[in-house]
């Protein structure tokens, strides 16, 4: 009976000892487990050289650092955003990330479709933001006051130019940032504006763009996506000057591309997933990016004087 007894208590301890190396072992697998980030990219492609590529990069950076798994989708129309998105839902993503203003929608009726989903959207925002969805906008007009300190200080004219793919609030900020700075440095500066309809139609901006070095302006700021080399074309063909958006492109054109109004989509990409992997991420809120936080800038190249660079410098700690 003692024997038995001794067997019966041996047992429930292994059994025991078992089942917490068993329950320790689940854990540990959860814990294990990396964290999937799907970004759902706008129209142009990941190699758009603008904020799907500016975005994708800054998801592959915090996969570098955080040791996350990241993958894109891409859309080839307006149509797609729906069904990509419940894609990257149905692929067990643990947030999802809608690069442009365009999908806003979209995640916005996903959100209420899944509400136990991460999302976040980039360039959208609503009137009441929804509980599971994080907004990620940048100060545009930050950038665009820095871009046009450095046209002001080098244009020989007093008028200049501003080239939008749409006007929306996301395009037409980096406009006013943009005048602002001008008429600081050049009081009778003149922002000539238009907007093609398009960020992709490189044709129309090489039109627009033609049409305006034609007409005495030196310096056109370009913020249209696939509109934009376009104007870069213009410019080196008539050799005139041209100001970029979003990534630094001075590289695609030294002698054309006077500076780039930086707008870093890949740094709120990696810092929203940082505080994703941290526990800190919250949707029903905004995250706003800007100078102080490397959100915004704007690219020095060859083509600015140290001179204007200063001054500029001396503009940002002011």
């Amino acid at each position: 009976m003692k024997r038995l007894k001794l067997a019966l208590v041996v047992m429930t301890l292994s059994l025991s000892v078992l089942g917490l190396v068993g329950c320790s072992s689940k854990e540990n697998n959860t814990k294990d487990k990396k964290l999937k980030i799907t970004l759902v990219l706008d129209k142009g492609g990941v190699n758009d050289e603008s904020f799907n590529q500016s975005a994708w990069a800054g998801a592959q950076e915090a996969k570098k650092k955080y040791g996350v798994e990241v993958n894109y989708i891409e859309s080839k129309s307006d149509s797609e955003y729906k069904t990509n998105i419940e894609t990257a839902v149905d692929q067990g993503t643990d947030l999802v990330i809608g690069v442009g203003f365009k999908l806003a929608d979209a995640i916005k009726e996903a959100a209420g479709y899944y509400p136990k989903q991460n999302f976040a959207i980039i360039d959208g925002s609503y009137d009441k933001i929804p509980s599971n969805v994080r907004s990620i906008l940048f100060n545009e007009q930050e950038a665009g006051y820095l871009a046009g300190l450095v046209a002001a200080k080098v244009s020989k004219s007093d008028k200049f130019g501003f080239i939008g793919g749409m006007e929306i609030p996301s395009v037409s900020n980096f406009a006013v940032g943009y005048e602002k700075a001008l008429k600081e440095v050049k009081p009778n500066a003149q922002l000539i504006t238009q907007y093609a309809n398009s960020f992709t139609d490189s044709a129309k901006g090489k039109a627009i763009s033609s049409k305006m070095y034609a007409s005495g302006i030196d310096i056109i700021f370009t913020a249209g996506g696939g509109v934009n080399s376009g104007v870069y074309e213009s410019g080196k063909e008539l050799n005139k000057l041209a100001v970029a958006v979003d990534l630094p492109q001075n590289r695609i054109a030294p002698d054309t591309i006077l500076t780039s109004a930086l707008k870093n989509v890949g740094t709120g990409v990696e810092l929203t997933i940082k505080d994703l992997v941290d526990n800190k991420f919250k949707g029903g809120e905004v995250a706003m990016f800007d100078i102080s936080n490397g959100g915004v800038g704007y690219e020095k190249t060859d083509l600015i004087p140290q001179d204007v660079v200063n001054f500029v410098e001396s503009k940002i700690k002011k």
